[in-house]
């Protein structure tokens, strides 16, 4: 690894939508800001145990938001809304991707205290690695993101980020455990003490064991109600008014399409807005056409057309299957999750359609994203 280089796929260097300004490069600058914080974690510090992924990816996860609000040179207010539409999101991942997930992988320190220990012969054991689900989960990215900003909640943003400094400043050019990180801040915040934050507490809580921590369905509630977050909500009510009213009129023969007068939004509420639309049981082939040409959703980042490619499957929206037949072929990691939706609506149409994308990159695909693939649709 060289923290000169930076490999980046095609679905991150997505150039955004004339006009649609620095938030249509939300995904890409948040993935290069990613990669840059592997020059402090992952790099210049690494796990002494690779079963410890969320030292790396955690971290990772959570300077990109600091670094990419830097780099928009955000004031205060905007970087505190963006930080609150992200944690939503991710929150939103994390949710689904628990609920979806044997227990065993969703643990930050599967080894528990047995973390960093080796064989006489020098050898250790890497749980799961040969895991095919492991390769697509996300937990150690979120579940280690939303513990530092559980800490970050306890002492400071501004403060944690002064203590990340010292502690790579001691650590420079050494492996750790994430017991030297979690003792380092103790000592740094001695008054943690007093509000009962320990060690073992944060083991207990976050670390050794699955689910979900109970913070954060506290803290999830608050960014539900984010003013970006209300905002997105609005502009769902119009369009499921929007559909419905579609609805009344159907019978009729010759009808123009309603004007929607809708706020532009970022691609992060655009994700939300999708998301959200993901929920309803129907909506109907008008609505699917305006909400495409108002956002203009082909060209938009990989995040926001992979929900749209959701919503098209879901919905049977044949007019977006050269959509989704795109996605597939030009954003193979993503378009693992769109194989199995495909597959699971039992639709000959769509089934037929996972398996012609398939033939078309399997010679080009990553060999572990073929192998899950393959076992979904043949």
């Amino acid at each position: 690894a060289s923290p000169h280089i930076i490999f980046l796929s095609q679905s991150v260097l997505f150039p955004g939508s004339p006009g649609s300004g620095v938030s249509s490069l939300s995904l890409c600058g948040s993935r290069i800001c990613h990669e840059i914080a592997h020059s402090w974690f992952g790099l210049v510090i690494g796990a002494r145990d690779w079963t410890e992924e969320w030292i790396s990816e955690g971290f990772a996860t959570c300077l990109e938001d600091i670094i990419w609000a830097q780099a928009q040179q955000l004031s205060l207010k905007d970087k505190a809304e963006q930080f609150e539409l992200k944690a939503l999101l991710r929150w939103r991942r994390l949710s689904d991707e628990l609920q979806n997930s044997k227990e065993e992988l969703q643990i930050l320190r599967p080894n528990m205290d047995r973390t960093g220990q080796v064989s006489d012969s020098g050898s250790s054991t890497v749980k799961h690695a040969l895991n095919p689900d492991k390769t697509f989960m996300q937990v150690h990215y979120l579940k280690g993101y939303f513990l530092l900003k559980f800490l970050a909640s306890e002492v400071g943003e501004q403060q944690l980020v002064d203590f990340f400094r010292l502690f790579v400043r001691k650590y420079h050019g050494q492996l750790i455990l994430s017991q030297d990180f979690l003792k380092m801040f103790l000592l740094t915040f001695p008054h943690m003490e007093r509000k009962s934050l320990t060690l073992g507490g944060i083991y207990a809580n976050w670390l050794d064991r699955p689910g979900i921590p109970e913070w954060l369905h506290e803290g999830s509630a608050a960014w539900s109600r984010a003013r970006l977050v209300e905002e997105v909500k609005a502009e769902v009510v119009k369009w499921i008014l929007f559909g419905r009213s579609h609805q009344r009129k159907g019978r009729k023969r010759k009808r123009m399409e309603p004007k929607v007068n809708y706020k532009e939004l970022m691609s992060d509420q655009l994700v939300v807005l999708l998301e959200l639309l993901l929920e309803e049981s129907e909506l109907s082939v008008t609505l699917l056409r305006a909400l495409q040409r108002t956002y203009r959703l082909r060209e938009q980042d990989a995040e926001v057309r992979h929900r749209w490619c959701e919503l098209v499957i879901k919905h049977a929206y044949s007019p977006g299957y050269r959509d989704v037949e795109h996605f597939l072929i030009h954003d193979q990691a993503m378009g693992v999750y769109l194989y199995g939706e495909l597959m699971v609506q039992e639709d000959p149409e769509q089934q037929a359609l996972a398996r012609r994308c398939l033939s078309l990159v399997q010679e080009e695909m990553d060999q572990s994203a073929r192998r899950v693939v393959e076992e979904m649709i043949l």
